[in-house]
């Protein structure tokens, strides 16, 4: 599976796509006639309104669908998005951009799309009114001319709402957040200072600077211990996530041999390993393997990945950390071979603050975020992080980076 690239206007699409304040929002009849008259007129037993986020497609209107949203990395949308003329795929198994897609390869079966993009008012392409069958088919001139005329009743709707009101919410919705960003890094950085010193008070508790403690008394410094550097960690999380989505997150990217990384990353995970009774692989053959990469945020997206695979492998199973070279570019991949990503829940994994089941993370503690932030991270060093799930074979985050020539300095 070939994940769509990033659209070159990005940054001004998703503003318009927010601006338009249909994200998220109820059904509404207005929407959902246009895909049943899509549907009986092309005869397929899918039709749908999608708008494509930074994470996911989200379907405003949907026939013949149960699901309200499926992950950006699997999307035959995304790619819709990028062109302005209809975007066919006559059978996506034959197709090597599609043809071990989940969404191929399970339900809902698809073999056959076509997507029109839809404009917001800027011209922006936020999504597509788009067509599915699970069997394959050709799409002739006249049909891509009716999916056109479609497309565009479906854009009027989409850009209904009064302009006067659309600019009053999204103004709203703007205050709103820069007062929950500014709260979060206020109180993360009035917590950070004090924290790191309880931290450090306790690690020389534990290690015996004020001679030995008694077993009890031990126990729990330790537990105190433990428990400050995660809540210490969960606040460097929010920092670099508020950082991100403020722009203000510096990266130095150079060109870095990688190999020496992934080592350091998994001789760092050890002990959690041991914790879990899990077994660390490395399956490296490029010894000298070079790309442009912020060498700490690449150690920071290798832990995130590691320590999630290691969380959710059972006890006794391997996670394999690998390295290879596809078509010209840098693919990193951690597998493990746990139960798999719920269905429900793999449109959400890059998401802020998301966790599979609430009640598993008593057993399985995180955040929420450190997903959030890897996504974000590879995508800044030039990368997409992806994944592909299933509950025999378990769960595989990779992404590609392109490869370069060693720095003047590795000479």
């Amino acid at each position: 599976m070939l994940p769509p690239p990033t659209p070159a206007d990005e940054p001004r699409r998703l503003q318009a796509l927010r601006a338009l304040c249909l994200l998220d929002t109820p059904a509404h009849e207005r929407f959902d006639r246009i895909v049943r008259t899509a549907s009986q007129l092309f005869r397929v037993p899918i039709a749908l309104v999608s708008l494509v986020d930074e994470h996911r497609q989200w379907f405003k209107a949907r026939h013949g669908l149960d699901a309200t949203e499926t992950p950006r990395e699997q999307s035959f949308c995304a790619h819709a998005i990028l062109s302005p003329a209809t975007f066919v795929v006559p059978d996506a198994l034959g197709d090597p951009r599609f043809h071990d897609n989940p969404l191929v390869l399970g339900a809902p079966f698809v073999r056959f799309y076509a997507g029109h993009p839809l404009r917001a008012a800027d011209g922006s392409r936020v999504g597509t009114l788009c067509l599915i069958d699970s069997r394959p088919r050709d799409f002739p001139d006249a049909d891509r001319a009716a999916l056109a005329d479609l497309a565009a009743w479906a854009e009027g709707e989409i850009n209904a709402l009064d302009a006067r009101e659309a600019r009053l919410l999204e103004e709203e919705r703007q205050r709103v957040e820069r007062m929950k960003n500014e709260f979060i890094s206020t109180v993360s950085h009035e917590l950070r200072t004090p924290l790191t010193s309880i931290r450090g008070s306790l690690g020389l508790l534990c290690g015996g600077i004020v001679g030995s403690l008694e077993p009890e008394v031990a126990r729990m410094v330790g537990i105190a211990h433990k428990n400050s550097e995660r809540l210490l960690h969960l606040i460097n999380d929010i920092l670099d996530l508020e950082k991100m989505e403020s722009g203000r997150l510096d990266l130095h990217l150079a060109p870095t041999n990688v190999v020496p990384l992934l080592a350091l990353a998994l001789q760092a995970h050890q002990g959690y390993a041991d914790e879990y009774g899990v077994r660390l692989e490395a399956a490296v053959d490029l010894p000298h393997a070079h790309a442009r990469v912020d060498e700490d945020r690449f150690i920071q997206v290798l832990a995130n990945l590691l320590s999630n695979a290691i969380k959710f492998s059972p006890q006794g199973e391997r996670v394999t950390l690998s390295l290879t070279r596809e078509g010209g570019v840098l693919r990193v991949g951690v597998q493990d071979h746990g139960p798999g990503i719920p269905e429900d829940f793999q449109a959400r994994v890059f998401q802020k603050f998301a966790q599979a089941d609430a009640s598993d993370t008593r057993k399985r503690p995180g955040t929420g975020l450190g997903l959030s932030i890897a996504h974000g991270l590879v995508a800044r060093m030039g990368g997409a992080l992806r994944f592909t799930t299933s509950p025999t074979d378990g769960t595989r985050f990779s992404f590609d980076l392109p490869e370069c020539e060693p720095g003047p300095e590795a000479a």
